[in-house]
């Protein structure tokens, strides 16, 4: 029996991305963020959330993808990145899905603007291809710690 894994689905520039659902720990609407002075250029703000504070970054942004604008559909997804919480903002969240992980294909040079290494391999669900990112190498929660 080959192993099943949940995803969560989001979209950045119309394109579909997925996230193991292990690290996520919420998906939010989008909080007022406080900014702080000489932030990481990727990083929007923080905010306070169950009581800890939590770095937020545009996803868009950190990919070179262009940055986020909100709408009624724009979501942040609190992450635990090295075992610590992090606030993602993407286009949209949009479902949780099963991925069976012999569908999941190697990632190939290129993919959507983003490098390589941040991809852990392409699903295809129902004809539409989905990319599914390595967080912990896209966010390096050194580079946007916020001592508390």
């Amino acid at each position: 029996m080959s192993d099943v894994s949940k995803y969560i689905i989001f979209q950045l520039n119309h394109e579909r991305f997925a996230i193991n659902i292990q690290q996520v720990r919420s998906i939010e609407k989008m909080p007022e963020l406080t900014t702080m002075p000489q932030m990481p250029k990727a990083m929007k703000g923080i905010f306070e959330l169950r009581g800890a504070i939590t770095p937020v970054i545009d996803l868009k942004e950190k990919l070179e993808m262009g940055l986020a604008e909100q709408t009624e559909e724009t979501r942040l997804l609190v992450l635990t990145i090295d075992g610590k919480q992090l606030g993602v903002i993407v286009d949209k969240a949009t479902e949780v899905v099963d991925l069976n992980e012999e569908t999941i294909e190697p990632p190939p040079e290129m993919v959507a603007n983003v490098e390589r290494e941040y991809i852990t391999g392409v699903a295809n669900q129902e004809g539409q291809l989905i990319v599914i990112l390595d967080l912990d190498r896209v966010l390096d929660y050194e580079e946007f710690n916020v001592k508390s």
